[in-house]
């Protein structure tokens, strides 16, 4: 006999199926496939059925989780609240204010740990609604910080990212079209590549003159960005550049070729031609994919030699480092954050060039590995020692840098010392994306929470 609640017209294994359908679906969704299997109800009455399975209250939470998510980027923002002992979210805050943080904390005073990211709101509404709370900061923030500090520190030095690379003089072109290149004639779709190309960078290049412009004319960073309706981010890397930015190279995706790349630029340089039996010698050693491929391959390096360039200087062959024959900013900070058993050979003697020849980028990149190791071991005692150095470092970047964590030291201590992270959180944001989504944005906020905290 199944179980019916008083006065009920649905059996509770009914209402749990329709709640699994509108938890997983939504509404208009939801109400599709009730009727595929033959279950005739409404959207409104699924919806209603979700609200009702929110629960109302959080209940003690020990460890929290908070960060923020967006309802529609760069416009409107909520909170997002999750008990990581439990891996469950609790709550859903309709902003990201200090108010509304710090009365939720207050109707919750079992709080004993907080991660969190950087933000100055954040901070001040736990100090303010549990200051008992040990705050712990997030590692992965403290990274991203340090990789974004270098990258426009790198954009500084250009002309020693690209002097040490071999052949960087040998008249390489930024975006390797090649003129006898069929497919670089007026129409094509590397012309098409090239010219938007170009045109972006005239964008750059006038929006870089600009900030420079107010910049050195006293705007401050808030002014500059409204008025030119750019981030804030973009005035920051933009307005110590005494050069225009760089123009973005184009790059080559991974091919079923490369792993051969080595053995058949050997055998070029030894002088074979002979694309049959190239073809041949691979394949013995264990290509076993399309010839096009490879013809395409030997195309590239036919066409370098008849320009007069090294075989070295065809995109593929130029495949295996990050930093390539135009090395960029991002892509060397890439590098300076890197493990070191993670970088090649090449990359090795990369950056051992790249660092013997400035004295700021050698002790930037020294440091970077100490504050890198120091965050991936969790190795918070260091942090005084690693900051004081930092304070005295002939580079720039990691001067601003260590001027940061000192504003949060506890926080930031703790986050390099605790067992909690604010990782499980980011991974609740982007499932509570896929639910926001599925709405098409016409599901409000209440219905929003609903899911979320009933799922």
């Amino acid at each position: 006999m199944p179980n019916v609640a008083a006065g009920a017209r649905k059996t509770d294994r009914l209402e749990e199926a329709l709640l699994a359908i509108v938890l997983e679906l939504g509404g208009r969704g939801g109400a599709r496939l009730a009727a595929e299997l033959g279950l005739l109800v409404g959207r409104d009455v699924l919806l209603s059925r979700a609200k009702r399975a929110a629960p109302s209250d959080a209940g003690e939470v020990r460890v929290l989780g908070v960060d923020d998510f967006a309802f529609r980027k760069g416009n409107a923002y909520g909170t997002i609240l999750v008990d990581l002992e439990r891996r469950k979210v609790v709550d859903l805050l309709p902003d990201c204010s200090q108010e509304s943080l710090s009365t939720w904390l207050e109707r919750h005073p079992g709080v004993e740990v907080a991660t969190r990211d950087r933000s100055r709101v954040y901070r001040e509404a736990l100090d303010k609604g549990a200051p008992d709370a040990v705050q712990v900061a997030d590692r992965w923030h403290l990274l991203r910080g340090l990789a974004l500090g270098l990258e426009e520190f790198l954009l500084r030095k250009r002309p020693a990212l690209r002097g040490t690379v071999p052949g960087a003089g040998d008249g390489v072109p930024e975006v390797g079209v090649e003129v006898s290149d069929p497919a670089s004639r007026p129409g094509s779709w590397r012309a098409r590549k090239e010219e938007a190309a170009r045109q972006r960078l005239e964008r750059l290049v006038e929006q870089w003159r600009d900030i420079r412009r107010l910049h050195l004319a006293g705007a401050d960073v808030r002014f500059i960005a409204r008025r030119l309706g750019v981030g804030a981010r973009t005035v920051y890397r933009y307005r110590e550049l005494e050069e225009p930015p760089p123009r973005r190279t184009y790059t080559t995706r991974a091919s079923v070729l490369d792993p051969f790349v080595p053995y058949l630029l050997e055998r070029w340089e030894e002088g074979c031609r002979d694309g049959k039996r190239l073809l041949r010698e691979i394949r013995e050693r264990g290509y076993a994919n399309s010839e096009r491929t490879f013809i395409r391959f030997t195309a590239e390096l036919r066409r370098a030699e008849a320009a007069g360039k090294p075989p070295s200087s065809t995109p593929r062959a130029r495949k295996g480092s990050v930093a390539g024959l135009s090395p960029t900013a991002k892509n060397v900070a890439a590098l300076f954050m890197r493990r070191e058993e993670k970088l090649s050979e090449e990359q090795k003697e990369y950056l051992g060039r790249l660092c013997s020849s400035d004295a700021a980028l050698a002790d930037a990149r020294r440091l970077t590995r100490e504050f890198a190791g120091m965050v991936r071991g969790l190795e918070g005692e260091k942090l005084d020692g690693r900051l004081a150095e930092a304070g005295t470092s002939e580079a720039e970047v990691m001067r601003k840098y260590a001027a940061g964590p000192k504003k949060d030291l506890s926080a930031v201590r703790a986050g390099l010392t605790e067992e909690w992270s604010n990782g499980p959180v980011e991974g609740f944001v982007h499932k509570l994306k896929l639910v926001k989504r599925q709405g098409y944005g016409r599901a409000g906020f209440d219905l929003l929470r609903a899911r979320v905290l009933a799922a």
